[in-house]
């Protein structure tokens, strides 16, 4: 049988993701692994700014679902056909999501992962995302389910350039791609030289679940500074799914929120 992926009404069949492919190559399915609708810690409203484009050779409705820490909300169809070439963009797409949705459910004040999928597998799109707040903002690619952009039993993946310090600091988010897997995933602080900062930590996360947090906070290491770190992302256990777990930093200035994103890179252990 083959497996079916119901990511909050998706219907995508596990053969036609292809788990080899280029991190950002265009087709039917791209994933952002944070969007945020929030207010800020220094003041001002953190929102994700999303814009899609449609290469492919066919008009396609384009559906999203929001799984954030605890849960998934979707699919919504935010766009009722984009054609070739066509773009659209939303200026807070959890707010866009949030009005689509007639239900209780409240998008303000949350932070998760975007799964965006046209309704037409020859669909090939492209995703951009901005998270901003005032002045100060981020870019991220919407990314492919594939053996560069995921860590998994066997394929560690790398967050460099993390920091703690007066000046800065820097959290991470993870997100399991898997609507059927549980993983559980440790991961390890090193410094320069490579001497562990702290101990290492691991997190469980059910299917489709989304988690962020402060790095050096879980590894215990809150006094002293810390720069020129680097975070190794461990997939432990869980299912046969390779596709596995997307992961991310964000660092940000103490003083301003000025903030850019930390996109990870596969780890080849000797």
């Amino acid at each position: 049988m083959k497996k079916v992926f119901g990511v909050a009404g998706f219907l995508i069949l596990a053969s036609q993701i292809p788990l080899w492919g280029y991190d950002t190559d265009p087709n039917f399915l791209k994933m952002v692994p944070e969007a945020i609708w929030a207010p800020a810690s220094g003041g001002g409203t953190w929102v994700t700014e999303l814009q899609i484009t449609n290469h492919g050779p066919t008009t396609a409705g384009i559906l999203i679902a929001f799984d954030y820490a605890g849960g998934s909300r979707g699919a919504l169809r935010v766009h009722a056909g984009l054609a070739q070439y066509r773009s659209v963009r939303f200026s807070n797409i959890l707010a866009t999501m949030d009005a689509l949705d007639a239900g209780a459910f409240d998008y303000y004040g949350r932070v998760g992962a975007l799964y965006i999928a046209s309704e037409n597998l020859d669909c090939r799109i492209q995703v951009l995302a901005r998270t901003v707040n005032g002045n100060f903002g981020k870019t991220m690619p919407g990314m492919s389910a594939v053996a560069g952009t995921t860590a998994a039993q066997g394929r560690p993946m790398v967050i460099q350039d993390i920091v703690k310090s007066s000046m800065y600091r820097t959290s991470v988010g993870i997100y399991n791609t898997s609507s059927y897997y549980t993983y559980a995933v440790q991961m390890t602080i090193f410094d320069a030289n490579h001497t562990q900062v702290g101990s290492s930590f691991v997190k469980t996360l059910e299917p489709i679940d989304f988690l962020s947090f402060n790095p050096f906070a879980q590894a215990g290491a809150t006094a002293g500074n810390y720069e020129n770190c680097w975070l190794l992302v461990e997939v432990l256990s869980g299912g046969s799914d390779p596709r596995g777990v997307m992961c991310y930093g964000s660092t940000a200035n103490n003083y301003t929120n000025d903030t850019f994103a930390l996109l990870p890179v596969m780890f080849l252990p000797d």
